[in-house]
Formats: structure tokens, sequence, C-alpha cells
């Protein structure tokens, strides 16, 4: 059983096609066609834009967030690594500094060694405040470094020199 108004505009075609609305009419149908036209492309322009923005965004975050991250990690690595040092030279000062105490008698004092230690120390500090206030850089760090190899380098020439003498000594009091 078919629709009695489908059924009727077929019978009735011809009469249907001989008619034509008018021209304000057709304008009308093209006008509300144009604005949703336009309706319909600006909120898809309107959801494209704000998709890029997102995309961009993001990427710009990943972008960084990679970047620094690396970088803080990079400058953390450098500042342990700095301190595995400066512990390891460190103690190995003190231990010479306290063998050189040992052999030192009580009346002798090294007043040229100590203003020298006191020179190195007053250079290191200046140049660890530096290091750890960001100037991480691997010349600074080869600075701060060989200040230390420097300090230690003197105490052992000292205890060299100390036990140069004490066999100097030695010989002349067996040679008597």
């Amino acid at each position: 059983m078919r629709d009695k108004l489908e059924d009727f505009i077929k019978d009735n075609k011809e009469h249907f096609d001989t008619e034509a609305p008018r021209a304000e009419v057709w304008n009308k149908i093209q006008k509300g066609l144009d604005t949703n036209d336009k309706a319909t492309g600006t909120s898809t322009h309107w959801f494209w834009k704000v998709a890029v923005a997102v995309l961009l965004i993001a990427v710009a975050y990943l972008g960084s967030e990679k970047y620094f991250g690396s970088e803080m990690r990079e400058e953390s690595t450098a500042m342990e690594e700095f301190k595995e040092l400066e512990t390891f030279y460190t103690q190995m000062i003190s231990d010479k500094k306290m063998m050189l105490s040992e052999e030192v008698e009580t009346g002798e004092h090294f007043s040229f060694l100590e203003a020298d230690i006191q020179s190195l120390d007053q250079n290191y500090e200046e140049l660890k405040s530096a290091f750890e206030s960001g100037q991480e850089t691997p010349q600074l760090k080869s600075a701060l470094v060989h200040l230390l190899k420097q300090k230690l380098y003197l105490i052992e020439k000292q205890l060299e020199i100390l036990e140069e003498t004490k066999s100097e000594t030695s010989e002349g009091v067996s040679s008597l």
C-alpha cells in the first residue's frame, strides 16, 4: 500500500512542473542557503583553529619539557660528578695534612705553605660559589679540580721535603 500523497504527486506531476515560484522566493531560499553555508564553514574553521592551537601548545610543551628536562638532568649529573671529585680530593688533602702535621715538629711552622694553601682555598671558594650559582661549565669544573690537585701537590711536596731532610739528618747522625 502506497502513501496517498506520493500517489497524488506522481499523478499530478505535470501540473506542478508548469508553475514556477517568483524570483523573490528563490532569492530568499538562496540567502538561507548562503547563511547556512557560512555558519557551517565558520564553525568548521573555528573547530580547526582550536584543534591546531591545542596541537601547537602540546608540541611546544612536550618539546620544552624534553629540552629543559634533559638540561636539568645534565646539570644535576655535572653537580653530582663534581661533588664526588670534591669529596675524593678533600679526603686526600685532609689525610696528607694530618700526615704533615704528624711529621712537623712542634717548633717548626711552614708559613709559606699555609699562605699558598690559603690563597688556593680563597680562589677555590670564589670559583665554587660561581659553579654552584648555575655556571656549571666544564671549564669551571676543571679549574676547581685543578685547584684541589694543586693543593694536594703542595702538601705532598712538603711531605717529600720533610722525608728528605729526615733521611739527610739520620744519615748525618749515623756518619758521626
